[in-house]
């Protein structure tokens, strides 16, 4: 074999170990699997709601009570990163426009989350959050709890509470906003409205 052929094999297979090494960070890093709530997959479950006036207003306010399950706290098989025990947009929440949307996270997980309302850009909102989700995906953050303590802190569940007010016609994401939570699979797709009059979601 010629010394240039030899070169031009040892080339590719460097490229190809290189390329297989990416491979193996990546899915360890990011395993591609989705864990269902209990229940399986649902076509359209109610959300609990009210309506109220504010201001002379007639307002709708919507009650989503959301969760990081845990291994070991009764949810043996679930994955870490997780909201009701569902991963990578596995979960659809529909909001009717121009509600108030009160959202609580409990934490019972061993390691801290975050609840995030972000608007991503149009061309981004299907993909999912991605390696190095930035503020080149996202258009705005509409509200965050912080960071929410793991339940091995005094081994009790943490929650924390925002509110989303006045919600607009669009397509957002629910994250967990710590660094690679979301990329990993911790993400909701939440849908608002005019078209919803009473608040659902679906799990595929």
């Amino acid at each position: 074999m010629k010394p240039i052929q030899k070169a031009a094999v040892a080339a590719l297979i460097v490229a190809i170990i290189l390329i297989a090494a990416m491979g193996i960070t990546a899915f360890a890093y990011h395993p591609m699997n989705t864990v269902m709530s209990d229940q399986g997959p649902v076509n359209h479950k109610d959300l609990p709601y009210y309506n109220t006036t504010v201001n002379g207003k007639k307002v709708e306010v919507v009650n989503l009570s959301l969760a990081a399950w845990g291994q070991g706290n009764g949810y043996p098989d679930a994955y870490p990163y997780n909201f009701n025990g569902t991963s990578y947009g596995a979960m659809t929440i529909y909001l009717p426009a121009n509600a108030d949307i009160h959202a609580k996270m409990t934490n019972y997980e061993v390691k801290p989350h975050t609840l995030k309302i972000e608007l991503p850009y149009p061309s981004q909102w299907k993909r999912g959050p991605i390696w190095a989700h930035t503020s080149a995906h996202v258009k705005k953050v509409i509200n965050s709890t912080g960071s929410i303590l793991p339940i091995w802190y005094g081994n009790v569940a943490h929650s924390k509470s925002i509110w989303w007010n006045d919600t607009q016609a669009g397509n957002y994401w629910i994250v967990c906003g710590l660094t690679t939570h979301a990329e990993a699979g911790m993400y909701v797709y939440v849908i608002v409205s005019s078209n919803v009059t009473v608040p659902y979601y679906t799990i595929k």
